[in-house]
């Protein structure tokens, strides 16, 4: 499948934030803390006009090695007609070639759903701490990668 990777502005990101990952809960709830820093990627995979998929990568420190050069991976969402694609691994893919080329990129970190797991490590990020609830949302593992500064 031919997907195209663009950047987009925050806002863009609700139109699959809201539906696929804050369900049944207001639109105020979709902004990320740092969406709108000027150093975040929002990320937009697109069929032809369509959003199909959407990252967001925020500038925020590893919680166990505070870094100012950590950046985690939020919002990662793909519609389910075009799941098992990688299109979620292609997002994944750019937003890192991004990061690395623009920023010192030193880590990326993630709390991911559990059931995405083998997204991340199939991207060579690994897992560690336990597993973890967040409230109203479900089971969450811890993922990291890091890189040569």
């Amino acid at each position: 499948m031919e997907t195209k990777i663009l950047r987009i502005d925050a806002k863009t990101t609700f139109a699959l934030r809201h539906p696929l990952l804050r369900k049944g809960r207001p639109l105020s709830n979709c902004p990320f803390e740092n969406d709108t820093h000027p150093e975040s990627l929002h990320l937009g995979a697109y069929d032809q006009d369509r959003l199909v998929g959407i990252l967001s990568a925020l500038p925020n420190p590893y919680p166990k090695a505070p870094d100012p050069l950590g950046y985690q991976l939020r919002g990662i969402a793909v519609l389910p007609s075009y799941e098992r694609k990688g299109i979620a691994s292609q997002l994944i893919q750019k937003a890192i070639a991004i990061l690395s080329n623009e920023h010192r990129l030193e880590i990326l970190w993630l709390n991911a759903r559990i059931q995405a797991q083998n997204l991340y490590l199939n991207n060579g990020f690994k897992a560690i701490g336990a597993t973890f609830e967040i409230a109203g949302i479900g089971t969450h593992q811890r993922f990291f990668k890091k890189f040569n500064p």
